[in-house]
């Protein structure tokens, strides 16, 4: 521990700091903040941080203060109390403090923090209101054993009953206290201090702060600070952002202020009033008062008790300009727009934390990268005219970071494990797509060039996707090009026409050979090799390389798993998905479109040997306890949510996943994942057997040997599209570990995922460069996300790409169905599994699309509508599985409002917004 950290606590106040504001490391954010102002004469209420080192100490040590810890909070504390002239806990206007988190990076409601720490029964006898200290003290007893003891708020309603005033209330929530931990309620304020740091350390595991931490990359942080600091009685609070959030090119400086303390603003229990002014002269632009009713007042001196009028603004004009300069004083200190916490007693402001506005950067690079990427977008197509069409890999890989686009870029080239399964079967890419691919990112998001996707099939032919044909029917994108392009027939393309047809009989030939052997080449030849790769390198201590051979391995890694095991853990799959088109399509010329696509969706589901069934099965038997945690982590802990990210964390890496998706099943029988797949086989086994009676009807009886031998052979090869993915993920945790093994070892953390594959090597020599440009890259891959894609680019149209775009009210729209069935129902809008809450019986669930993770949802709901995905999509196969009706709409998340009753035809491809019948 080094000499700075062994001091374990910092004074700050009185216009000087001990700690070091730069220390974020050692003070957290919370007590650098207010070490930088204090140290910089601005008014900050004196109080003292306690060092991060020591929360580590306290966790490494079961719960013990390092030595000496509390001798010097007493030394402290009798600090604290000379600087503002006040005994901690006792007296007529006694010394109270708040006692708050604060790590080295913010980690905003993550953690616990604790008001007027220093308050007990016996000062009612002292103070001069004792009314205001018990309804004071009642508050505190209330948070300190929600903080302390995880007692729900909910509980305290009932606890307090029969309660006719604050006193108590208070009482009754001290033998709640009491009942649920098995031990007294602090009855003097230096045992509440110390409950209050331990519950402050504690809250460093809680898990919102676990998930946080994991969710934003902060796993390399070592715990939180703690800031205990002199209450600061505030009549008015709130909050002054030097730059306006909402347009952060304004230049505008907002300040929402209420009556009393500061958390009723941040806690929402008021509607502040909000002040927004020029930045350049003060001038007030917009003034709305809102309603402070529920403000909450600390222990004042007594004399200014009486509740002012909550309709009334809360600032004068004056006060309003002094505030805005104080703030602007903060920003110039800081260099940066900052938001400031702010307190106004007797008429004096403080400051009570400050820090650089949450997302302003964001934002304001939003703009910047969209008019960056329009200028490259219009320097790439030139006087020509080019469409790109999102890709089905944004399904599973919606906003990828640099690393992560980087190798996956390279397996979707034609060198990479994509275009070699292509060249397998005979195909030539053209050098263009070899090098770069046929993929482009456009902020952010995936899609397919058509100019380069026609170049994946026969270099030098002059063919090419019609760009109009595109616009109306994307799909045209799943086959080769057909339309002739003079303007790429070069002078040799007459010479190279008889090695090009040659070439497509050959192709024709090993296509049809790979076809035939595609399981048993798989299961015999490309699986037992690699598990025992996968195996091997899971033992490998990674800590025992250097660092060259470390990158060295991690580029061997993505060879060997995304090239070498790619491309063949692709092709059962890919045959499986020719079949099935095969058969949708000989259905549908006897029976018609619609029909054909119904009984196809029906013949290829409750498929047998699925490995997303098999999770599904096996997830929901863990919710029940009817399996162990320990068996799914050891078959399926390599998958993840959103798991073509590298950066996202394997389920063995946060098992949590599992509780909370675990909450989320349907505990009925009849809804588990086994009991559904069962149903779906015996519709599909009654619809093979029904076969040869239905293609008589049609007058396809001729057909029926092929259009059964094509059925079966979908049968047995589609489950490979996932049962290829389980097995690629294999191989792809190995590069997560290795990626994560080099930002451990160089100190970037998860932040390596934000560097680009050829810079891994020249990180240790170029460190100081590469981190600014990770902290660019961060910004810019946030503010892509704010940005509205559409998914198809037209670079006729340039100007409008990424701004909000306007839905026409839509109560019928078209759709592709991926899942035979019809359901009315509630729409529910969901963007992340976790976010899914409670769902209502009759629950359509609208969102993205979905991975493994949404497993558990698809027990609760009857209907399903994506955004994005195919009929071979995760969503559709497990709808299908689950029985669900199931279709695919671009931007459902933003036409369908969440609540709103909608009908889902799952067999003709179509959704219904029914009017007048909205139901939250």
């Amino acid at each position: 521990m080094s000499a700075l950290a062994r001091q374990m606590i910092y004074f700050f106040g009185d216009k000087v700091a001990e700690g070091d504001p730069s220390r974020k490391d050692v003070l957290g954010g919370k007590g650098a903040s207010l070490s930088a102002m204090s140290a910089a004469g601005l008014p900050v209420p004196p109080g003292f941080t306690i060092s991060i080192a020591c929360c580590r100490h306290y966790h490494e040590h079961g719960g013990r203060w390092p030595e000496g810890l509390e001798e010097r909070v007493r030394i402290y504390m009798a600090r604290l109390e000379r600087s503002t002239g006040r005994r901690f806990g006792t007296g007529k206007r006694p010394l109270l403090v708040s006692v708050r988190s604060g790590a080295a990076q913010s980690m905003p409601g993550m953690m616990d923090t604790i008001l007027n720490c220093g308050l007990h029964p016996a000062l009612a006898d002292q103070v001069a209101d004792k009314g205001l200290f018990w309804q004071v003290y009642a508050a505190f007893v209330q948070q300190f054993g929600n903080t302390v003891a995880d007692i729900p708020l909910a509980d305290y309603e009932g606890a307090a009953s029969s309660a006719s005033d604050d006193r108590g209330r208070a009482e009754a929530w001290m033998a709640l206290y009491e009942r649920r931990t098995g031990k007294a309620f602090p009855k003097t304020a230096w045992d509440a201090l110390k409950e209050c740091v331990n519950a402050v350390f504690d809250s460093w595991h809680n898990e919102r702060a676990i998930v946080y931490r994991k969710s934003h990359g902060l796993g390399h942080l070592e715990g939180t600070a703690v800031t205990v600091q002199a209450m600061f009685n505030s009549r008015v609070s709130g909050i002054a952002f030097t730059a306006n959030p909402l347009r952060p090119n304004a230049n505008e400086l907002v300040i929402e202020s209420s009556y009393g303390l500061g958390e009723s603003v941040v806690s929402g229990d008021v509607t502040p009033d909000r002040f927004v002014l020029d930045t350049g002269t003060l001038e007030v632009k917009e003034k709305v008062i809102g309603n402070k009713a529920r403000a909450v007042f600390g222990l004042g001196d007594g004399e200014d008790a009486q509740r002012p009028d909550a309709q009334a603004a809360s600032l004068t004009d004056a006060q309003i300009n002094e505030l805005a300069g104080l703030a602007l004083d903060v920003e110039r200190h800081f260099g940066f727009p900052v938001d400031v916490e702010w307190g106004l007693e007797h008429g004096r402001f403080a400051l009570l934390q400050a820090r650089a506005v949450r997302g302003l950067d964001v934002a304001r690079d939003a703009e910047e990268g969209r008019k960056e990427e329009i200028a490259r977008l219009r320097d790439a197509v030139g006087d020509g005219h080019r469409v790109w069409i999102v890709h089905n890999l944004a399904e599973t890989l919606p906003v990828p970071r640099p690393l992560t686009w980087d190798i996956m870029r390279e397996f979707m080239s034609g060198d990479g494990g994509y275009g070699l399964m292509y060249k397998d079967f005979g195909y030539r890419p053209s050098g263009r797509v070899r090098e770069e691919g046929f993929l482009e990112l456009i902020c952010g998001r995936i899609y397919t060039d058509p100019d380069r996707a026609s170049e994946l099939f026969w270099e030098g032919l002059p063919v090419k996707y019609d760009s109009d044909e595109i616009l109306e029917n994307p799909a045209v994108l799943e086959a080769a090009p057909a339309k002739f392009d003079a303007a790429r027939a070069d002078q040799k393309f007459l010479l190279r026409l008889p090695a090009t047809l040659w070439g497509m009989i050959r192709s024709r030939s090993l296509t049809k050979k790979a076809r035939r052997e595609a399981v048993r080449r798989f299961r015999e030849a490309v699986l037992p090799p690699y598990l025992e790769y996968v195996r091997e390198k899971r033992e490998q201590d990674l800590s025992e390389l250097g660092t060259e051979a470390l990158v060295r391995e991690v580029h061997d890694r993505v060879a060997r798993v995304m090239h070498d095991f790619g491309k063949e853990s692709l092709k059962p799959g890919y045959f499986g998905g020719i079949a099935r088109a095969q058969l949708e399509s000989g259905l549908a010329q006897l029976m018609g479109a619609s029909e054909g696509q119904r009984l196809t969706q029906v013949l290829t589901s409750g498929l047998e040997g699925n490995t997303t069934v098999e999770q599904n099965a096996m997830q929901y038997g863990v919710a029940r306890g009817e399996q162990s945690r320990e068996a799914f982590l050891e078959k399926y802990g390599h998958r993840a949510v959103e798991e073509m990210e590298l950066a996202n964390p394997r389920y063995r890496e946060d098992p949590s996943f599992l509780d909370r998706m675990g909450r989320a099943g349907e505990p009925g029988e009849e809804r588990s994942p086994e009991v559904l797949h069962r149903k779906s086989a015996r519709m599909r086994e009654e619809a093979m057997s029904r076969l040869p009676e239905l293609l008589e009807e049609c007058g396809g009886s001729c057909f029926r040997e092929g259009l059964e031998s094509m059925a079966k052979e979908a049968q047995e090869l589609l489950p490979y599209r996932e049962i290829g993915k389980h097995y690629l993920m294999m191989g792809y945790e190995l590069i997560r570990l290795a990626l994560l093994e080099v930002g451990r070892r160089l100190g970037t953390g998860d932040d390596v995922f934000f560097l680009h594959l050829d810079e891994l090597g020249c990180l240790e020599r170029e460190r100081e460069e590469l981190t600014e440009r990770i902290g660019k890259r961060r910004v810019r891959w946030k503010s892509q996300q704010r940005l509205d894609l559409p998914d198809v680019v037209d670079s006729a149209v340039l100007d409008d790409l990424g701004l909000p775009r306007q839905f026409p009210d839509a109560g019928e729209m078209d759709a592709v169905p991926l899942s035979a069935g019809v359901f009315v129902g509630t729409a529910r809008i969901v963007h992340h599994p976790d976010e899914a809450g409670d769902l209502r019986k009759d629950c359509v669930l609208v969102c993205p699309s979905t991975d493994p993770s949404w497993t558990a949802l698809f027990t609760r709901i009857k209907g399903l509508v994506v955004e994005r995905g195919g009929v071979l999509s995760h969503g559709a196969i497990t709808a299908r599985d689950f029985g669900i009706p199931a279709v695919a709409c671009a931007d459902v998340t933003s036409i369908i409002e969440d609540g709103a009753r909608i009908r889902v035809d799952g067999d003709r491809g179509h959704i219904t917004i029914i009017a007048e019948e909205r139901d939250v």
